[in-house]
């Protein structure tokens, strides 16, 4: 379960997550009179009007998510610095998936949230060098125009949505048979 977000006045909103409360001023919600936004963990909303979580409200959401660990465990996130509170710079890791040259490797991403995150998506790096048809092969950026989930972004898509589409492209034909470059290397 994710955080429980109440109001107890019409000034503060409070957010209860697994390990702390937090209590933000109600001034900053961004407020979307008339419109439905579809139900997510990430948006607040009844009735006629939605209220749009902050950025870092969005982002202790995940971090808290990465921090319990996605799905079967080939797939983990978490905040570089614990002490940035703008929550820019995460680094994730995805292992390899089976039958394909990346079977058993453990690879590091470097990914940047903007200020303008989620409603444009992190900036995606890899670490460690890996040959994939969407990775820049000297810089190791994830290119957008060549990875549909960053060239369609949507804001209610999340790092973990960018980590396991990236697994999921290393299992695809074009991409799950390449010459990969020596364990170990880094860009």
């Amino acid at each position: 379960m994710g955080p429980l977000v109440q109001s107890h006045s019409f000034d503060i909103v409070k957010i209860f997550t697994h390990s702390s409360l937090l209590q933000i001023p109600l001034s900053q919600f961004s407020f979307i009179p008339n419109t439905r936004i579809p139900s997510s963990p990430m948006t607040l909303g009844s009735g006629g009007s939605s209220v749009v979580v902050p950025r870092n409200f969005r982002l202790l959401e995940e971090l808290e998510r990465g921090e319990k660990g996605i799905g079967d465990g080939t797939v983990s996130y978490g905040m570089d610095d614990g002490d940035d509170i703008y929550m820019r710079s995460w680094t994730g890791t995805i292992i390899g998936p089976h039958n394909t040259v990346h079977e058993g490797r453990i690879y590091q991403l470097k990914l940047f949230c903007d200020k303008d995150y989620p409603e444009k998506s992190p900036s995606v790096r890899f670490h460690s060098r890996i040959n994939m048809t969407c990775v820049n092969h000297e810089t190791g950026v994830v290119e957008p125009k060549k990875f549909g989930l960053l060239s369609n972004w949507d804001r209610e898509y999340t790092m973990e949505d960018i980590l396991t589409q990236l697994k999921k492209e290393m299992a695809s034909p074009h991409n799950r048979k390449l010459v990969q470059p020596p364990e170990g290397t880094y860009f």
